[in-house]
């Protein structure tokens, strides 16, 4: 692949890429969304992607493509934004699974409070992913790039992203590219931690 073969764009308000969406978003988090919500997570969040001014919205995405081809996406918001998304989008999109959703969340309480905490002037990275057909070609280093454009324009002062602990390959992307660990969850004695928080100075 070619340098100039490459593109990155915002996401756009369509069924397909809500998709498209959804499948990045489970791809970065290992299988575990889909795991989380159930079989209706790709009807849910495609849904929920179309609506406006919430972190799983178009709003915040963008795609890689290659010769037409989606081959990967990034999303991401400052923690201004945050403060003012709404926070039960994906609650009101899930219909009759809202109970087993809300449920879920409750459940996972102690760890979302840790990634939905942001220092002032953040952009949070909060989802990137890359087909596997592509890896190894740049893409992943080009999103972050892209994502740091937009952080920057924004009046972000830096970007923060969490990884797994046990992503030792993402930690040294982002490490090569100025991300330092500044928190770790869960933070005790006795656990393991197995999420990191990383920034990098904008």
């Amino acid at each position: 692949m070619n340098a100039s073969d490459l593109t990155i764009r915002p996401g756009k308000r369509t069924d397909d890429e809500g998709k498209k969406f959804a499948y990045y978003m489970n791809q970065a988090s290992d299988g575990g969304f889909k795991k989380m919500f159930g079989k209706r997570f790709e009807e849910i969040v495609s849904k929920v992607y179309l609506e406006p001014n919430h972190d799983l919205s178009y709003e915040t995405a963008l795609f890689a493509e290659v010769a037409g081809r989606i081959v990967g996406m990034v999303s991401g918001y400052t923690a201004e934004q945050y403060q003012h998304f709404s926070k039960d989008a994906l609650s009101r999109a899930s219909g009759r699974s809202r109970f087993r959703i809300s449920f879920i969340l409750a459940l996972i309480a102690p760890m979302m409070r840790f990634l939905h905490t942001y220092d002032e002037g953040d952009y949070y990275v909060e989802f990137l992913a890359v087909d596997g057909a592509f890896g190894g070609q740049g893409i992943g280093s080009s999103l972050l790039q892209a994502i740091e454009d937009r952080a920057r324009a924004s009046g972000a002062t830096q970007l923060s992203i969490d990884v797994a602990a046990r992503n030792t390959r993402a930690q040294r992307l982002y490490k090569r590219i100025g991300f330092t660990v500044i928190r770790r969850w869960p933070c005790t004695r006795w656990l393991r931690a197995n999420i990191l928080r990383m920034t990098k100075p904008l």
